[in-house]
């Protein structure tokens, strides 16, 4: 399961299988050593015929009784807001996919989408990575992302929603006035744009690898950051810098 809560999954799974045993593999179902290896146990021996599960399920399990795998809503991966979503779609799709007839039998995938014309899925389909590979590599030269570029990314946090956005914005003005030939992409709302109370917004720096200023490039951020805590509308704003945020 991609992008679908595994408990929602469950329920709807009973009603059209219900003489199989269902197990789920989330964070709530693995909390200790024991109940991951006991679900993965029942799988193995076919106590549970089906297993929903998040992401985990992708991590080096070898089961020789799978015979169908499901991809619920892989366009959250395909279509999510970071240059890097087709890389991680791609090996996790094709990890997923591998669970299948993993041993002496063929398996079979199945995909939810609503694109399954979607050009990741046709090389994923082919197992044609040096297609993905070449096209994805352009795309980002193109569009100067890594590795053809360093990202430097400033993610803004505060209590307060319009304070936030006014640091940001405050932030992003004085990044685009002082850093020349830089680019400087935002303020924006981040995918989860509030956590524990507080609200974020970020703002992405792209330089060049050509660049050779990037230890300048990053004393300034310091420098205008530290600045920041000087003027009372923004002193009790956080302001976290990632340097090649992966």
């Amino acid at each position: 399961n991609i992008g679908y809560g595994t408990e929602k999954l469950e329920e709807e799974l009973k009603i059209y299988f219900p003489d199989h045993q269902i197990q789920r593999m989330d964070l709530d179902t693995t909390r200790n050593k024991k109940s991951f290896d006991q679900i993965i146990e029942d799988f193995e021996t076919g106590k549970t015929q089906i297993l929903i599960g998040t992401q985990m399920i992708t991590k080096g399990l070898d089961f020789n009784r799978v015979q169908v795998v499901g991809i619920f809503n892989a366009d959250r991966l395909l279509y999510f807001p970071d240059f890097r979503s087709h890389e991680r779609a791609f090996q996790l799709i094709t990890q997923v996919s591998g669970r299948a007839g993993r041993r002496e039998k063929q398996g079979e995938v199945v995909i939810q989408t609503s694109n399954p014309n979607h050009l990741i899925l046709e090389w994923i389909k082919e197992h044609d990575y040096d297609k993905f590979a070449n096209h994805e590599l352009q795309e980002r030269q193109n569009h100067e992302y890594p590795p053809y570029s360093r990202l430097i990314e400033l993610t803004i946090k505060h209590i307060d929603a319009k304070r936030a956005r006014q640091t940001a914005e405050y932030l992003t003005n004085e990044l685009r006035k002082n850093l020349k030939d830089i680019k400087v992409l935002g303020p924006g709302e981040p995918m989860i744009s509030k956590i524990r109370n507080q609200y974020l917004m970020t703002t992405l720096i792209k330089i060049s690898r050509n660049n050779n200023k990037l230890k300048e490039i990053k004393e300034y951020i310091k420098k205008i950051t530290r600045h920041l805590k000087t003027i009372d509308e923004y002193k009790n704003t956080k302001i976290i810098i990632d340097v090649d945020p992966v």
